[in-house]
């Protein structure tokens, strides 16, 4: 059974994520979401092997998995439903409607109450095309257009300076000891681990049946709309359906967003189609609000704008389907020109000396994301190197923006942070230690060549080296910090221990009136007092919530 649990999880097989669940906590501010110390949660940067899955199904190790593989395909996706996030969080309404439109979805349990929607496919395909399928499915559960959806990453990127593939983010796995995060079938009730496996595979999809149901969503969903939305964004044939309800509070974004399709596909009288639209649209009260004067003030306002659909703000985001709509003639591909990219699901790695920062933009696609690495907070605020950012990491530039829509675009970014820390061991601090204790308990210089070559000289408790060949060594093991930046951190770890920056050594010798030419810029450290230094391959503790 282990082989068709794998069969169906299968992903990037080069680092799995992990969550040691023993330190778990429920917190009733996060919903009764399972918290825990980030240090219990993050990436095993090891092979993704049957022995892992088969521990988790074991209940020794709980894992995740990163669905999109290094060729940006996947093979199953899942849409994770947050009650914290809804106030009307209605599971039967979810299970109504996957039976309603027959939809391939095994509903699973999250710790959090909530749900996990699995899509499986029978092969890997493009990462984009699962993302497009479960993002068009959000309005058909009254679900926000920014709910996750996993894979988070389509493709997965490198980072710059070590060349390493960073996996970006993890779905934990259900079936944890075979008894937790289970499958529930449509009266609610859940599914044995034999009993998922079966239903999961009955419900494999291909690429094709992929298509069909998209389109015979879209087909039920615009039913009786005018041609006016033909080839235009699927949200607006929506709203233009509901916009005579009472309730409705939206149509001046409605007919701002109206006349950039129109001013596209009808260039020659798209302005009387706006002057038009009140009536045609709106309740009679309402239309009536829309005197001529004000549109005709619109209209001309209109005329010179150059800006695209509104799709981040409500109503729009509220009915997006992203994955039809950038097919469409008119839709968010053809009306977004020259728009900034959507940036989101920020990360401080929280390193030492200087925080790291990933985040993930949205390709020109629509659909696709890229994570994009930072070297520095400055790579994310500063506009041209966050360019220059994306580019490398995307393949594509975002346009020069003014300063005002920057701020805004920084602001829903950094509303997105999270702190993230680096795998146990992996950290600056922890990598500098582990190879300063190489250093000292490795071979010892027996001559003066041997201490010019970097070989450690032991005098008198203290250990010497050169500082260069060192330096050297790090490099080898994917250091990435400046010489300068790496001596200030050295001085500042070890200053307990007497480390210091000597501008030359000799190599001690016996023979009277002989001396060893200097050796330059050379560490000195006292070896008693760096094993006091207890550098335990622990991580700072932050809160992190277990999907």
């Amino acid at each position: 059974m282990i082989k068709r649990y794998i069969k169906i999880f299968d992903g990037y097989r080069k680092a799995y994520g992990t969550a040691d669940l023993k330190n778990a906590k429920v917190d009733p501010d996060k919903g009764g979401k399972l918290v825990l110390p980030t240090g219990d949660y993050g990436w095993t940067h090891k092979e993704l092997t049957e022995e892992v899955y088969q521990k988790h199904l074991d209940g020794i190790l709980s894992i995740g998995v990163q669905a999109c593989n290094e060729n940006s395909e996947a093979k199953f996706g899942v849409i994770d439903i947050d009650p914290k996030n809804y106030v009307d969080f209605d599971r039967k309404y979810i299970i109504e409607k996957i039976q309603e439109y027959k939809l391939p979805l095994i509903p699973v349990l999250s710790k959090s109450g909530g749900l996990h929607l699995y899509l499986f496919v029978n092969e890997f395909i493009l990462a984009t095309v699962i993302v497009s399928f479960l993002s068009n499915l959000l309005p058909l559960f009254k679900l926000k257009s920014s709910n996750e959806v996993f894979p988070k990453q389509t493709q997965l990127t490198k980072d710059p300076e070590t060349g390493n593939v960073g996996p970006g983010q993890f779905i934990n796995l259900p079936y944890f000891k075979k008894s937790e995060r289970l499958a529930i079938n449509l009266d609610g009730t859940t599914f044995t681990f034999e009993q998922f496996l079966e239903v999961a595979e009955a419900n494999i999809v291909n690429i094709e049946d992929l298509k069909n149901i998209t389109e015979s969503i879209e087909k039920k969903d615009l039913e009786g709309v005018d041609s006016d939305f033909d080839d235009g964004p699927p949200c607006l044939a929506h709203l233009s359906k509901i916009m005579k309800d009472p309730g409705f509070d939206g149509k001046d974004r409605f007919m701002y967003n109206y006349h950039v399709l129109v001013k596209m596909k009808y260039p020659d009288d798209w302005q009387q189609r706006v002057m038009n639209a009140p009536v045609k649209y709106f309740e009679p009260v309402h239309a009536n609000a829309w005197e001529a004067k004000a549109v005709n003030a619109k209209v001309r306002s209109w005329s010179k704008s150059e800006k695209g659909y509104t799709c981040t703000q409500s109503p729009l985001n509220d009915y997006c389907k992203k994955g039809i709509c950038v097919k469409k003639k008119y839709g968010i591909l053809a009306g977004s020109k020259g728009s900034y990219p959507v940036l989101s699901n920020l990360r401080k790695i929280d390193i030492e000396p200087e925080p790291e920062y990933e985040f993930d933009v949205t390709k020109p696609d629509g659909i696709g994301k890229a994570s994009v690495y930072c070297k520095s907070i400055e790579h994310v605020t500063d506009q041209r190197k966050r360019r220059n950012s994306i580019a490398r990491a995307a393949g594509f530039p975002p346009p020069i923006i003014k300063a005002p829509e920057d701020q805004l675009i920084l602001e829903s970014l950094f509303s997105t942070q999270k702190v993230v820390n680096p795998p146990i061991g992996t950290s600056p601090k922890e990598k500098l230690h582990d190879v300063i204790h190489a250093k000292i308990n490795g071979p010892k210089a027996m001559n003066d060549a041997a201490f010019k070559s970097g070989t450690v000289l032991i005098e008198d408790g203290k250990a010497y080296f050169k500082f260069d060949k060192f330096y050297d060594k790090l490099r080898a093991k994917n250091w990435k910090h400046s010489e300068d930046k790496t001596g200030v951190m050295m001085s500042s770890n070890y200053k307990e221990c007497g480390l210091e920056f000597i501008e030359q050594k000799r190599f001690p010798t016996k023979e009277k009136g002989k001396y060893n030419t200097p050796t330059k810029n050379v560490v000195s450290i006292n070896i008693e007092g760096f094993e006091d230094i207890k550098i335990n391959h622990t991580i700072l503790k932050h809160n992190t919530e277990i999907m």
